[in-house]
């Protein structure tokens, strides 16, 4: 980490100023903090399902990273378990993907599979996948900030059980919370994540030593040489998996477009067929 030339004073995040490179809004980075952080961990997962601090007994990173053996296509996401009897998995998305809804399906499918072979039904924990991201993922949505889905009668909206749910925590709608979600500290973690300069981040951090604390490690991270390259690699490597995603459904849309021309030219030139017919009928 970078020092000042007076090794007695450390430089922390309080003394940065202007922009973050590498923001909450960074996987890798988001991952670390949070399994560094346990207080900041707290915050968020009692935002997320609106309880109390004092309802946390226990919380644990069951997914940690080491970031001197991590690669850039490491996954990112956070799975952890809750009070010994709660999995929760938390992921960032910050790329669009047509397919979301089916991967979050799956993911969330893969963590409620949380027993052994033979082991009783009982013992299954409840689930919940929580994304948050500044994408339209459910492009037919209403626009929402913070929307719960959940197993229900489609007919009589019966709820089939709350042990398996997937949470969206949508970042550029913030204007569409209610007071429950302020309440409960949704919006200010909405505006943690979107700080892009010292300054925002440190006017939000005042009089919260957990955040101060967060802060201290993003600064660690941005100022690091060996974490930036890490950080950089990894983002460069979803930037370009992102760009190949919409190359190759561009490049699909566009064959697609090109048969549907075809098509259509097919189909006029019958039509023009089929007029000089009735002519000549005539």
């Amino acid at each position: 980490m970078t020092k000042s030339k007076d090794k007695s004073k450390k430089l922390t995040y309080e003394t940065a100023t202007g922009e973050i490179e590498f923001t909450l809004m960074s996987d890798m980075m988001f991952h670390y903090v949070m399994q560094q952080s346990e207080k900041a961990l707290t915050g968020l997962v009692c935002a997320l399902k609106g309880l109390s601090p004092d309802d946390v007994q226990d919380i644990h990173v069951e997914n940690p990273i080491d970031l001197n053996s991590a690669g850039k296509e490491t996954i990112m996401d956070i799975k952890l378990t809750l009070n010994s009897n709660e999995i929760l998995n938390i992921e960032l998305q910050v790329y669009p993907d047509k397919y979301w809804i089916s991967r979050s399906i799956l993911y969330l499918c893969r963590v409620y599979d949380n027993i052994g072979s033979g082991d009783n039904y009982s013992l299954i924990k409840p689930t919940t996948l929580f994304c948050i991201t500044d994408q339209t993922l459910i492009p037919k949505a209403a626009k929402e900030f913070y929307a719960r889905y959940r197993l229900t009668n489609i007919k009589s909206h019966h709820l089939y059980t709350d042990k398996f749910g997937i949470n969206v925590l949508q970042l550029n709608h913030t204007d569409l919370a209610t007071q429950e979600d302020i309440n409960h500290n949704l919006v200010y973690w909405a505006s943690l994540f979107k700080a892009t300069t010292w300054e925002e981040f440190k006017n939000l951090a005042k009089n919260h030593p957990d955040i101060e604390e967060v802060g201290n490690l993003i600064f660690e991270l941005n100022y690091d040489n060996q974490a930036k390259e890490l950080l950089e690699g990894q983002r460069r490597y979803r930037e370009q998996m992102n760009s190949q995603y919409t190359a190759g459904y561009t490049d699909a849309e566009e064959k697609y477009e090109s048969e549907l021309a075809k098509k259509d030219a097919t189909i006029a030139e019958l039509q023009a067929e089929l007029e000089k017919y009735k002519n000549i009928k005539k």
